[in-house]
């Protein structure tokens, strides 16, 4: 099972360095699931910032149920090494 989450990324003026994926453990504690660079962006669909998580397989199983709905977030670090705020929760159940 996998689960494939995309975004729109911010514009090449924003001087973005790179985004941080997390994904929501409970309400307000979040973990680091993924740093991804601009040579990543539009891998997954063209033009998105995109990451696909693996619930329960190696590195980070979450010892919970596989099959339950996973929610991410995704903030920009800019250039100056600034983190922005984090964006709204995009959910998906596990294909």
């Amino acid at each position: 099972m996998e689960i494939q989450v995309v975004w729109d990324p911010l514009a090449p003026a924003a001087s973005v360095a790179h985004y941080l994926v997390y994904r929501r453990k409970t309400t307000g504690q979040f973990d680091l699931l993924a740093v991804v660079t601009a040579d990543a962006l539009g891998l997954l669909v063209p033009g998105k910032l995109g990451i696909v998580d693996a619930p329960d397989y190696w590195p980070w199983p979450s010892g919970g149920d596989a099959s339950a709905e996973r929610c991410y977030t995704v903030s920009a670090v800019s250039t100056r090494g600034l983190e922005g705020p984090m964006s709204a929760p995009t959910c998906a159940l596990p294909l």
